[in-house]
């Protein structure tokens, strides 16, 4: 997997020269830079992989011929193949590095029951979702955006391999998941992730999905001690808080090389005249303030709407509970609705700055992540102390609510602390609500394949059509309520996908109708 990352970051650097010089076409080409032989390095690279590839084959192949014969031997591998399982062993070898990395890191390794049963019932998304994001997801997305880069920038057919490479990172736990396609289940889940993401127990005014950004920051800020007869801290032990040093070097030192890394091309793609003035003098840029502007920025907005909110929360909040019930869960739906659409805003203006330049706007948004993601590893790594197992704190963030919760002195720090919070949950919210849509949309159009979800249990399981286990038998009622669920939430689905590619795609197809020159117009 580190392989995999070097070599994304190289095509990262070859892909900031490739867009920004000039590429010689002929050897005796003079005033330009030659990229013929990286070119040709990049290809032995991906041929040299595919030969290591095939050879990881090689023992069962032979095994099952000295055995079994030609024939099933190459039915065999044909199974492994056709089950898709180089992806499998892909996301499998990210998952055992994950875990190493983080034993390494944090400690506290434990041997959880698993069981060896072989899995045939549909695991929902939601949970799916949460469980890979840490591992897999994130890392899979940041590098997909670089493999776009690459290949918007100095696309080579043998790219192709890294393709399937990095998206075995993303949809994998989906892939091998029994049943994914099944259109009425997909629109459920798509319902549910929904619900995961936004809402809320209209008593307690809670997001499920805030718990699980909480769990994210729990190996690094650790536990408070748990109060014996709390109803919400019967689950789990102490876990006590990673020492700095311990964590410095995963949690801070590396990100902020990468980020460094990142900036770094950004400001030599940027480092190039975007015209001259009337005088003839060039006009430059700042990269290096662009990417400020757009790292800092959603962080910003997010910041001053939250609060806005505490403030509304403390003067009307009490009020307001006493005859409004939902009033916590509305205004965490605004500060939640806020976060996605100024990331949108934020995407939208950076495509805009760039002058609708397709490769500047993913490199500049590449470096805006990595800025971002070093800047939420040192507000948890040193700003923020430890965790309340239970989510009083939450509850009266929202709701306006303190008094009562059982925080005794930490009253009074506590609000600050959760101001420092929500600020990451409100931008991992915004990245976590974008990154499953874009999931969902790349498993959608299996969905629409005749018999897909047949054929994919052939694939996972190896058993006939007339073998396979027999789906489960619903009475009438909910038959027709799964059916209305599936087509209320599929046109919803469709609608976010209409959305989602007029973002995408209507600058590139309405570019001259939009401004060219903002870039030139603005400080930055």
């Amino acid at each position: 997997m580190l392989s995999v990352q070097l070599f994304m970051v190289s095509m990262m650097f070859i892909g900031s020269m490739a867009s920004s010089v000039e590429i010689c076409m002929d050897v005796a080409q003079q005033g330009c830079v030659n990229l013929v032989p990286v070119y040709d390095w990049i290809k032995r690279c991906v041929l040299s992989i595919f030969i290591v590839f095939f050879v990881a084959f090689l023992p069962l192949f032979l095994q099952e011929f000295m055995e079994r014969g030609f024939g099933r031997s190459l039915l065999r591998l044909g199974k492994h193949f056709m089950s898709l399982s180089p992806l499998f062993e892909v996301f499998v070898t990210q998952i055992y590095t994950n875990s190493i990395l983080t034993n390494l890191t944090f400690g506290g390794a434990r041997y959880i029951a698993t069981g060896r049963g072989f899995a045939t019932t549909r695991t929902p998304f939601t949970l799916l979702y949460s469980r890979f994001a840490g591992p897999s997801l994130y890392l899979g997305m940041r590098t997909l955006l670089m493999l776009i880069f690459a290949s918007l920038t100095m696309w080579v057919p043998h790219l192709t391999y890294f393709w399937a490479t990095v998206l075995a990172l993303v949809i994998s736990p989906f892939i091998f998941n029994p049943h994914q396609f099944a259109y009425t289940e997909f629109m459920i889940d798509y319902r549910e992730f929904l619900r995961w993401l936004s809402r809320g127990n209209s008593r307690t005014h809670v997001s499920s999905w805030i718990t699980y950004c909480r769990a994210i920051r729990t190996r690094i800020t650790g536990y408070k001690r748990k109060r014996l007869g709390h109803p919400s801290e019967k689950l789990g032990g102490d876990i006590p808080k990673a020492s700095f040093t311990v964590i410095f070097v995963s949690e801070i030192l590396l990100p902020l090389i990468q980020a460094a890394v990142c900036v770094i091309c950004y400001m030599f793609v940027r480092s190039f005249p975007d015209g001259v003035t009337p005088e003839g003098a060039a006009i430059y840029t700042s990269g290096l303030l662009r990417v400020a502007v757009f790292s800092v920025g959603p962080i910003a907005v997010n910041a001053a709407v939250l609060a806005a909110l505490f403030g509304l929360s403390l003067i009307f909040g009490p009020l307001m509970n006493m005859c409004c019930v939902k009033f916590g869960s509305v205004m965490a739906a605004i500060a939640h609705g806020v976060a996605v659409l100024s990331l949108v805003g934020f995407f939208e203006a950076m495509w805009a700055l760039e002058a609708w330049k397709s490769s500047n706007a993913v490199m500049g948004i590449i470096a805006a992540i990595a800025v971002q993601r070093f800047l939420f590893k040192v507000l948890i790594t040193v700003f923020l102390t430890r965790e309340f197992k239970h989510d009083e704190t939450n509850r009266a963030w929202w709701t306006g609510k303190w008094h009562g919760r059982g925080l005794g002195s930490h009253a009074i720090s506590q609000p600050l602390r959760e101001f420092v919070c929500k600020i990451i949950e409100m931008s991992m919210f915004a990245c976590d609500f974008w990154m499953g849509h874009v999931i969902l949309f790349l498993l959608f159009p299996i969905c629409l394949i005749p018999w897909i979800d047949r054929w994919h249990s052939t694939m996972l399981f190896w058993l006939r059509p007339s073998k396979q286990i027999r789906p489960p038998i619903f009475s009438a009622k909910l038959r027709s309520q799964r059916r209305g669920i599936a087509w209320g939430y599929g046109l919803l689905f469709v609608l976010m996908f209409g959305c989602f590619v007029m973002l995408i795609a209507g600058p590139l197809i309405f570019k001259d109708l939009l401004p060219q020159n903002l870039g030139k117009k603005v400080p930055f």
